[in-house]
């Protein structure tokens, strides 16, 4: 019978310092990671990220001693910025340092296994170990994984003062971290005890059988693989950043073409009715000539039938005196063969009328309907770049997965992942 499988989580993490050499605050840092708002009292604006996503939990540990004020994420690092100063004397005495590192960041990564409250009190646990070990204010940040990324990349930002927390504030600074040596050492110390106590946390909730995180390299495990390197936000952000570039040259190329061919098209349809119109006009104009024509003829023979009477007829009228009446029956009748003539006439350009404008209603529906189609394709047009958006983050994905550790023979306890990506 086969034994019970268990994962090999591949622990991720790294060490960063935030430097204003490279046009970085702490204040923008901890409001980023933190997602909320820091007015920044150096650089007299504010990082408002208030509304980004993602923040499972965000808290403080200070020092045993720290003042009450440095539980306030704002105050804190405004502290971290202001402190960092030229010294009292030279040309930029007291100005601030261009170069100063502000802050240094911890990040690591927890397995998908770990529940929520597992990884809070991981969290807690190494940041209560670093702000008494080194004496520094620890701000972490467990991020949820993002929309577009590898849905299981739960991870943590720590956010640290570069300097030890006194009763007083921020005092000396905690070099130890930036020495070449030193700092090595105590990074791989680290990443053993953010691995142990992953670890423990597993166990305390019966897991440990299911996944085991494992922070040595490769090359100590005595394996032959090859460790995938993590591309890191800096390049992760250029290369969303180039295909958010070729998108929008796409996606502009594609509208001018497309508002090229809808110009053709309607210019095309406006040429066809204008003619189509001419023809109609002069076709209604032809019908109400003969319809006209038509009446005329009409009332002309109707006259032709009612001739007033002549001869013996009309002598007989004369003669018994009723000439005078039948003339003016004779001119009533011809009155009324013109009123109906009229109002045919009437009837004809009324019909015409209507025609006419049930021929422009159809030609205004045509135009109507060009233009809705026209609506539709901008419309296909924004989907296909948020088609196109999606097919690159699914790429990036992909890629990103692809890269993850296969596991040798040696270690077929379970499947290595490697997730090592920051906001």
């Amino acid at each position: 019978m086969r034994g019970v499988v268990v994962r090999l989580f591949e622990l991720s993490t790294h060490v960063q310092s935030i430097s204003r050499g490279d046009g970085r605050s702490a204040t923008a840092a901890a409001a980023y990671r933190a997602c909320c708002e820091i007015e920044c009292e150096r650089q007299g604006r504010v990082h408002d990220y208030s509304r980004k996503q993602g923040l499972e939990v965000a808290e403080i540990v200070l020092p045993k001693g720290a003042p009450a004020w440095a539980g306030n994420r704002s105050k804190l690092w405004n502290a971290a910025e202001l402190v960092e100063r030229n010294g009292k004397r030279g040309k930029n005495a007291g100005a601030f340092k261009a170069d100063a590192q502000t802050a240094r960041e911890f990040f690591f990564s927890f397995p998908v296994e770990l529940s929520a409250a597992g990884r809070l009190k991981v969290a807690r646990a190494i940041a209560r170990h670093l702000a008494e070990a080194h004496g520094i204010a620890a701000d972490f940040a467990i991020h949820q994984p993002g929309r577009d990324g590898d849905e299981r990349n739960f991870h943590c930002h720590m956010l640290t003062t570069t300097r030890r927390m006194t009763a007083d504030g921020l005092g000396a600074k905690a070099r130890e971290w930036a020495d070449m040596k030193s700092g090595a050492k105590l990074t791989k110390q680290l990443r053993a005890h953010i691995a142990a106590t992953l670890n423990d946390a597993l166990k305390e909730e019966g897991k440990a059988d299911v996944v085991k995180v494992e922070h040595r390299s490769f090359k100590e495990r005595g394996s032959g693989q090859i460790p995938t390197k993590h591309q890191g936000p800096v390049d992760t952000h250029q290369l969303r950043r180039k295909q958010q570039d070729m998108r929008q040259a796409w996606a502009k190329a594609t509208a001018e073409a497309q508002r090229e061919r809808q110009a053709k098209e309607l210019a095309s349809l406006k040429m066809r009715q204008d003619f189509a119109l001419q023809g109609k006009l002069a076709e209604l104009a032809q019908r109400l000539k003969e319809g006209a024509a038509a009446i005329r003829r009409e009332v002309a023979e109707q006259r032709r039938a009612d001739p007033p009477p002549t001869g013996l007829r009309r002598l007989f009228l004369t003669v018994t005196g009723r000439a005078g009446r039948e003339a003016f029956n004779r001119q009533a009748r011809d009155g009324q063969r013109v009123e109906g003539a009229r109002a045919k006439l009437v009837a004809l350009k009324t019909e015409l009328r209507a025609e006419r404008s049930a021929y422009s209603d159809s030609q205004v529906k045509d135009r109507a309907a060009l233009v809705e189609r026209h609506g539709r394709d901008d419309q296909q047009l924004k989907q296909a770049v948020v088609s196109r958006q999606g097919m690159d983050r699914a790429a990036e994905v992909t890629a990103r997965r692809e890269q993850v550790r296969t596991p040798t023979r040696e270690h077929e306890q379970g499947r290595s992942i490697g997730l090592e990506l920051s906001p």
